[in-house]
């Protein structure tokens, strides 16, 4: 199945009995038939290569879940409330909530941004800036500490569900279902309000991946035509790198509660590589210390989504009893296309060709599937994964062969 093909295939749209109108991607129609946040970003990227209206449409629906608040929520049910066997695992306030009461990495105004760009449509740049900046207005308000950087009150907010970087401070409840459920229900009671959850002694952290898209998010922001974003993420960034980067690791680690730093090497530790400003003595160490090492991230067919090197480190499919746990492990596209543009953005041209070509690979080879064994390619999970038909935005942006990027769309 082609990416064309699959982004029909798990295409939704229709409408509320409210009447608002909808059109987005679904992750997968059987697995995740909902619209996911940064699932539609990525989705709006692949998208626009190949219709720019799709694109747009996509980004507008998600806007048009944004609340009063300016919230956009991780998952939004536009066809019917949550599945009975989601509603108690999903951070929904109530069963018939429209929308997640949390977050994802807020990717919105770079992806804003670059589509608004790739379709010439100056009103789309408007409508986006005001929509992104209402939602950037609610996470410093409600997510930022006093350097800006935001917080997230469970592992699932970063996209990056089952990472070991919160093993060590969450003990029992990083386990899943009965410990996560635990943990949900402690935040629940607080109306998932970030504020009263660290008030009240809950679990809390400052992760990598979350900052690194709320930069790319006042990048974007900036794109699109707001005067002070720019000035904004060049602040956002020395604060990452003041707080969370490790001198003498090389690299960049998460923040848990009390400000202990967490040593657990995952993709998200390498993810401010895509960050234009970041130093680039930074990212130079990052790529030849770490990410080019074969023993941690540079397997056959990277970028796992924890380093080769630590004991968590499974490659294929990792379980709790019965329950699967991810990003343990496995290659997803998701982080290809951060670490993708870092390597384009320091130079480093030769390995940046390497990673399309090997992305491209594990479509050929496995398809289109939701994740990838960094050492054999094998695909598992969910079959028609929307997301990785980010492989034609890889293709494209390391210059591959009209042929090549051709056989992937």
């Amino acid at each position: 199945m082609g990416a064309r093909r699959l982004l029909e295939h798990n295409w939704r749209e229709g409408q509320t009995a409210g009447g608002l109108v909808f059109g987005y991607t679904c992750p997968d129609a059987l697995k995740y038939p909902d619209q996911f946040f940064w699932d539609s970003c990525f989705h709006s990227l692949a998208w626009s290569r190949l219709d720019p209206r799709r694109a747009m449409r996509e980004l507008r629906t998600l806007g048009a879940t944004q609340q009063p608040s300016g919230m956009i929520g991780h998952t939004t049910f536009w066809q019917r409330p949550a599945r009975p066997s989601r509603a108690f695992t999903y951070n929904l306030l109530n069963r018939r909530a429209f929308q997640t009461a949390t977050i994802q990495p807020p990717l919105l105004g770079w992806a804003w941004a670059e589509v608004a760009e790739r379709s010439g449509d100056a009103s789309f740049a408007d409508e986006g800036r005001a929509i992104v900046q209402r939602f950037h207005e609610f996470l410093d308000r409600e997510r930022a500490d006093a350097d800006g950087l935001l917080g997230i009150l469970q592992p699932d907010e970063t996209g990056l569900d089952a990472t070991p970087t919160y093993d060590r401070p969450l003990g029992r409840r990083s386990h899943p279902k009965v410990g996560f459920l635990a943990l949900q229900a402690f935040n629940r009671r607080r109306g998932f309000n970030y504020r009263r959850v660290v008030a009240d002694g809950g679990f809390h952290a400052t992760d990598v991946l979350v900052n690194t898209a709320w930069i790319l998010g006042w990048e974007g922001l900036a794109r699109l035509g707001h005067t002070g974003a720019a000035t904004r993420a060049e602040a956002l960034t020395s604060a990452l790198v003041r707080r969370l980067y490790d001198r003498q690791a090389g690299i960049f680690f998460a923040e848990g509660p009390m400000g202990k730093p967490l040593r657990v090497s995952t993709w998200a530790s390498l993810s401010p590589l895509a960050l234009d400003r970041l130093p680039s003595e930074i990212g130079y160490r990052i790529v030849n210390e770490h990410l080019l090492n074969p023993r941690s991230f540079w397997l056959d067919y990277p970028v796992p989504s924890t380093a080769a090197s630590e004991p968590s480190f499974v490659p294929g499919s990792d379980r709790y009893l019965w329950i699967e746990r991810y990003w343990r492990g496995p290659t997803w596209l998701f982080s290809t296309w951060f670490i993708l543009r870092g390597l384009l953005r320091l130079g480093f041209e030769a390995e940046s060709a390497h990673l399309a070509d090997r992305t491209i690979a594990l479509i050929r080879q496995s398809g289109f599937r939701e994740y990838f064994n960094p050492i054999t390619g094998e695909g598992m999970g969910a079959r028609n994964f929307a997301v990785s038909t980010i492989a034609i935005e890889c293709a494209a942006n390391a210059e591959r062969p009209p042929d090549v990027r051709q056989s992937v769309a």
